[in-house]
């Protein structure tokens, strides 16, 4: 019996230590622009112990900037950057034009083009809410936007990237040019989890020391016992 209040406890002060952890990630992105955030595991399967985190994918609210290439995307889907090798998906619509004249983000990230390749763009060229790239009103390209395949898998990369290995372009996708869209982390939420880890941690805390007491009674008595 004693064995198992250890292990009660050390479950609860993991869950609660994980909850916290998840917590202090989302309040530490709550301004990060086209930040999801993450919905520990443990809430929405509390019967089973798990490390994952899943993404909450809600939009997020949009701000008016007037960056000339400050985008926001009006519904589903995601910006395609290509970070080396590597397509990654995003919902952070700051980008800048580089040196070399193409789309960057503040990472160096380049944003992709509805049929692939980096976007190259001159310092006026104009985009219009159906994601068409303009130079002196001819058109030269697309934003692409792209939601994962159903059957495939979106994961967090890190902060504001995710990872899929099937996406498909987005019919219509809908551009917000000189907006972006902010963090969709609700503070009052993130600070009701905060509370309640933390009184989960206050529970398996106790439950740990009452198992030291019991030990500890224990060897008091076999003490005597042999004394």
């Amino acid at each position: 019996m004693t064995q198992g209040l250890l292990e009660l406890g050390e479950v609860l002060l993991a869950s609660s230590r994980r909850r916290l952890e998840t917590v202090s990630r989302n309040v530490a992105n709550a301004t990060t622009t086209g930040y999801k955030s993450e919905i520990d595991f443990e809430q929405l399967q509390s019967a089973e112990a798990s490390t994952d985190a899943r993404s909450n994918l809600d939009i997020g609210p949009l701000r008016q900037t007037d960056g000339r290439f400050d985008f926001a995307i009006a519904g589903d889907g995601f910006f395609q950057v290509r970070a080396g090798e590597q397509l990654l998906y995003t919902r952070a619509g700051a980008f800048h034009r580089d040196t070399e004249g193409r789309l960057a983000d503040a990472a160096g990230a380049l944003l992709q083009a509805i049929d692939g390749g980096d976007l190259f763009v001159a310092a006026d060229a104009e985009v219009s809410a159906d994601g068409v790239v303009s130079e002196r009103g001819v058109p030269i390209a697309r934003i692409g936007v792209f939601t994962p395949h159903e059957d495939a898998t979106l994961a967090r990369v890190s902060g504001i990237y995710f990872q899929t290995d099937a996406a498909l372009p987005v019919e219509n996708a809908q551009i917000r040019p000189g907006m972006l869209e902010g963090a969709n982390v609700a503070l009052a939420s993130e600070m009701l989890d905060m509370m309640t880890a933390i009184r989960g941690a206050e529970i398996g805390a106790r439950v740990v020391q009452t198992y030291d007491t019991l030990i500890g009674q224990t060897i008091s008595t076999f003490t005597r016992r042999q004394g």
